[in-house]
């Protein structure tokens, strides 16, 4: 009945995917966090190994300039190694001799200690070349630490003369014995055993940054988890609110789709008895367009029969299968079954009332249709019982005529009421075939037939009656009708007798339209008159035999007309009303074949 086109979603597909794509990034960020970390690293070496490096060549240019200005003494070098050691990234500053023995220190107490360090090894520390490594300190802290060998003197590069002579220049200006705490200044210059330098540095700052780093890293895949997870409950929201709304779409669908086509008609209205819905048929049977009457009061549109009924149910009266009558908009009485109810909300609230309306027009007809039937049928019954025990006396009766008029001359009296006596039994006769006419089971002679052909052969038959009785023959035929199966001349009979019936109702002329057209794969003939029309309680008679409101009519041709469309399948029905003409529709189902019809 109805469809709606949609889109297929994955819904297992698309988690998954989210999982995939956070597990990615997570992957991405710890991969990224490590490269930086080990980056870092490596930018901490070298930035700490350089600043080092710095250190020592300025320390050792300072010793060298002290040695040229003819400063040296111990306040000298020991003022040096404090001053460098008091910036704020620099732990100590320290010179020892191969064998690990200090011969200057930052720290003055530490002067003339062996230096202790684990990893004090006199084969990795000689070098001329600044060298750094991570050295474990007090506590949990580490240092990193730069050394090299002590080169402050310039005989440290080269031995030539001019080198020499420099060297003993140098001597002269270090000649303070004892300078360090009783040491010799030549421990610290002799070429053979050069002292080392050691410069340590505090890495809390780049140790601080890395964990900065670090943490950055952790909070950047907790928000991606976090996100992942966010998406992952988003989507399963997503996916459930799309599928009630889905869910809801297709209930209010199939409700609209299922209410629009029952066959009654629902009208509803709320608390305020202001309309909110009505459909197709409900809108037929109040005679108006369903645009014009939602959010109208039902005042304005429902019948006073029907609001009276609502009033009833707003005082708490039931109404269930009441039957009242609607005029349509062919202006004739239609009953109709109405039914109201309450609508209740899900917290028990009142919103409204709904009106169920049955037409019961098709029952009523149905209902007459069986009962005409069942009158015909007894009539035809009776009809036959009737003809075989009166037909046996006549024919005695005519032969007695015929008799008892030859003993007489022709001129007599007594001869010509022996013909009339033959003539009457004659006229009984035939009333007495068209009765067993009409109650014996019709044998059709069926043929395909063009009813183009048809309606003229008909109406050239009462042409000139109809000219006579002043009445003009409007007829309107739809085009690309198909041939038909029926008896043919049975047919013309039944349009013959509606015709006649037509031209005799209009006394004074008027107009007989025949209109012929297909609906709903049945052709259908409508014929209609402008004379007096026939009042409801003759319509309800028309088709039984002997019923007539002529004077000189039989009353059996309307019924043998009925019986003959209903042998073809089909059925008439009549639209009448008192002073407004009356109309036949005859409906004859097409695509039939003989063998349903015999």
């Amino acid at each position: 009945m109805f469809s709606q086109k949609r889109t297929p979603v994955n819904s297992s597909a698309s988690p998954w995917m989210i999982i995939g794509i956070s597990v990615v990034l997570v992957g991405v960020v710890v991969i990224q966090a490590v490269m930086n970390y080990n980056r870092e690293e490596k930018y901490m070496g070298q930035i700490l190994a350089e600043k080092g490096s710095a250190l020592i060549r300025s320390f050792e240019a300072g010793s060298r300039t002290g040695m040229m200005g003819m400063m040296g003494n111990e306040a000298h070098l020991q003022t040096l190694l404090e001053e460098t050691a008091s910036q704020g990234d620099i732990s100590y500053i320290f010179i020892t001799d191969d064998a690990g023995e200090i011969l200057a220190h930052n720290q003055k107490n530490k002067i003339g200690t062996r230096f202790k360090g684990p990893l004090f090894k006199t084969e990795l520390l000689r070098t001329d070349q600044p060298q750094w490594r991570i050295v474990p300190g007090d506590g949990e802290k580490d240092y990193f630490e730069v050394y090299k060998t002590f080169l402050p003197s310039l005989n440290n590069h080269g031995t030539g003369p001019g080198n020499r002579r420099m060297g003993q220049m140098g001597n002269s200006m270090w000649c303070s014995p004892g300078w360090v705490k009783g040491l010799s200044q030549e421990r610290l210059l002799d070429p053979e055993n050069r002292p080392i330098i050691f410069i340590g540095m505090d890495i809390a700052p780049f140790e601080a940054a890395r964990k900065e780093d670090l943490r950055n890293s952790g909070i950047t895949i907790a928000v991606i988890l976090f996100l992942g997870l966010a998406g992952l409950v988003s989507l399963f929201w997503a996916q459930n609110h799309a599928r009630s709304s889905r869910l809801l779409q297709d209930t209010r669908a199939f409700a609209s789709e299922l209410v629009t086509s029952l066959p009654m008609g629902i009208l509803a209205v709320n608390d305020t008895s202001n309309i909110v819905y009505v459909n197709e048929v409900a809108a037929g049977l109040l005679k108006r367009d369903i645009s014009s009457t939602k959010d109208k009061k039902t005042t304005e549109i429902l019948p006073s029969s029907l609001l009276e009924l609502h009033e009833g149910v707003k005082k708490g009266r039931s109404v269930s299968e009441k039957e009242i009558l609607f005029n349509t908009k062919t202006n004739t009485a239609a009953p109709v079954e109405v039914t109201i109810t309450e609508i209740i909300g899900g917290q028990g609230n009142f919103i409204g009332h709904v009106f169920i309306l049955k037409d019961l027009s098709d029952i009523r007809a149905l209902e007459l249709e069986i009962q005409q039937k069942n009158k015909l049928a007894a009539v035809g019954n009776l009809a036959a019982g009737v003809a075989h025990e009166v037909r046996n006396p006549l024919s005695s009766i005519r032969g007695y005529a015929t008799y008892f008029g030859s003993l007489f001359d022709s001129d007599s009296d007594n001869k010509k009421a022996a013909n009339i006596m033959a003539e009457e039994v004659d006229r009984v006769n035939r009333v007495i075939s068209e009765l067993l006419e009409f109650a014996r089971p019709m044998k059709l002679e069926l043929q395909e037939v063009e009813i183009f052909d048809l309606v003229d052969k008909a109406l050239r038959l009462i042409k000139y009656e109809a000219e006579m009785a002043r009445v003009i023959i409007v007829k309107s035929i739809e085009a690309d009708i198909p041939k038909i199966t029926i008896d043919k001349d049975r047919f013309i009979q039944v349009l013959l007798n509606i015709f006649i019936n037509g031209i005799q109702a209009m006394k004074t002329g008027g107009n007989l339209t025949v209109d012929v057209l297909t609906r709903e794969n049945k052709l259908r003939f409508q014929i209609s008159d402008t004379g007096d029309g026939i009042s409801a309680e003759d319509q309800t008679n028309i088709f039984n035999p002997y019923f007539t409101t002529k004077k000189k009519g039989t009353g059996l041709g309307l019924a043998i007309a009925f019986k003959i469309i209903e042998s073809h399948g089909g059925s008439i029905k009549i639209e009448s009303a008192k002073g407004k003409g009356t109309m036949f529709v005859i409906s004859i189902p097409l695509n039939q074949n003989k063998e349903e019809l015999i």
